[in-house]
């Protein structure tokens, strides 16, 4: 073996393992998003492993420049020479993969030729670089993924019926390319297309043919593959190969901004009671300026208390993103949403053509009697809808007169247009 061949050979391989490595380190999907990961939802675990097998051939001419099979006497083969083979894939990150792999063929003479035989086999390490998702494309890659790799290997050839020869056997390093994509068929499952190039430097004779002091030629041998590739793992996890962070940062964020937008409607009306009781605190101001008796003046004076309390309680709720709209919807859950009441006597506190305010009055309601003393468990809350649309919170069914003005004395102290109503059964 030359030995200064095969040093060169050496620097040759290692710069351009090095430099594939970077071109995919830089390019990786991850560095795309990389000074934006606050933005950025966690990357859920990925599977890495598949298996593949395949088949095909070493239509290997001397006269086709892209799949030629030639030694020191550039000796023509067969265009179609089966092959098959079998690998396994790890990819380190959706636009980088390694990979190991192994090819069986057997080479045969063309037509016109002497005989000969010459089965060859290689295993071979190689690093691929999957395009599209090296770019971070998040569309157009979801079923098609083309890569380029570059590989080193050994080959092993053996010969028979070389006219003129004694069988022989040949074992040598070889270096070389490849190109192919893959078509994604299922979660667990793709389509490979394939070509494979392999060189070896001059002076190997895998061909057979090496002529003493003959004009030499690098052997080199090229084949196209079609096969199937099995990834490994629970089909729950997207595989490295088909995952691409743009479409999942993009989901993330549109549920994000709906999620924003929600509460946003839901500050906007609490923004709208804030401005309400403004509204109601000015128009107190103007009154008391109004009173002429001292009497009037303090109870002004308390009423805006009450109101300033609860401007501050609404504004704390505030602070608490929405947690006052909460208690609303709990509250709900003592009612009874019902279109029909039963004969008897009933306390309507409010009335409003929303169910969320009616919702509200009746949480205020409930507490104010729980204030007075009154047991609320021993009655019962209806959400009510009255013919002309409005609902109402009515209390009841109270059994007297006189039970019910006792209720109605505690629900006038919140709202003073509270009122008894009589339900009788419509003849």
């Amino acid at each position: 073996m030359n030995l200064p061949m095969v040093n060169r050979f050496s620097r040759k391989m290692t710069t351009a393992v090095l430099v594939f490595f970077l071109a995919a380190l830089i390019g990786a999907p991850e560095a795309v998003l990389s000074q934006d990961r606050e933005n950025v939802p966690p990357r859920p675990e990925l599977r890495k492993w598949s298996l593949q097998v395949y088949g095909g051939s070493f239509t290997a001419r001397t006269g086709t420049g892209f799949t030629p099979f030639s030694g020191s006497t550039g000796v023509n083969s067969g265009w179609v020479n089966p092959a098959f083979g079998a690998g396994i894939e790890y990819m380190f990150n959706p636009s980088l993969a390694a990979n190991v792999r192994y090819v069986y063929t057997m080479i045969e003479n063309d037509d016109g030729l002497p005989s000969y035989e010459n089965t060859y086999q290689s295993v071979s390490f190689g690093l691929s670089l999957y395009l599209l998702s090296l770019t971070n494309l998040d569309k157009g890659h979801s079923w098609f993924s083309p890569y380029v790799s570059l590989n080193i290997g050994y080959g092993q050839s053996e010969w028979t019926n070389l006219e003129g020869r004694p069988d022989r056997d040949a074992t040598h390093g070889h270096y070389g390319f490849g190109l192919g994509t893959r078509i994604r068929l299922g979660s667990a499952l793709d389509l490979s297309l394939d070509y494979m190039y392999h060189q070896f430097n001059q002076g190997y004779h895998v061909d057979g043919y090496n002529i003493i002091n003959g004009i030499r030629d690098n052997d080199r041998v090229a084949g196209f593959m079609a096969g199937l590739v099995f990834n490994m793992g629970s089909s729950r996890r997207p595989h490295a190969r088909w995952y691409s962070p743009v479409p999942a940062t993009q989901e993330w964020r549109r549920s994000v901004d709906s999620a924003i937008s929600g509460r946003e409607d839901d500050w906007d009306r609490i923004l709208a009671d804030l401005d309400r009781q403004d509204a109601r605190l000015a128009q107190l101001n103007r009154e008391m300026q109004d009173k002429a008796s001292q009497g009037d003046l303090e109870q002004a004076r308390r009423t805006i208390e009450v109101l300033e309390a609860q401007l501050n309680d609404m504004g704390s709720q505030f602070d608490s993103d929405i947690q006052r709209i909460d208690r609303i919807h709990e509250a709900a859950g003592i009612a009874h949403l019902t279109p029909t009441l039963e004969p008897g006597f009933y306390i309507q506190t409010y009335a409003a053509w929303s169910t969320r305010f009616t919702h509200r009055a009746l949480e205020m309601t409930r507490d104010g009697l729980i204030r007075r003393g009154y047991e609320t468990d021993r009655l019962s809350f209806f959400v009510y809808q009255l013919p002309n649309g409005l609902y109402t919170v009515q209390i009841g069914d109270i059994s007297s007169l006189d039970q019910a003005n006792d209720v109605l004395t505690g629900v006038l102290d919140i709202f003073d247009d509270a009122f008894i109503h009589q339900h009788v059964t419509e003849r």
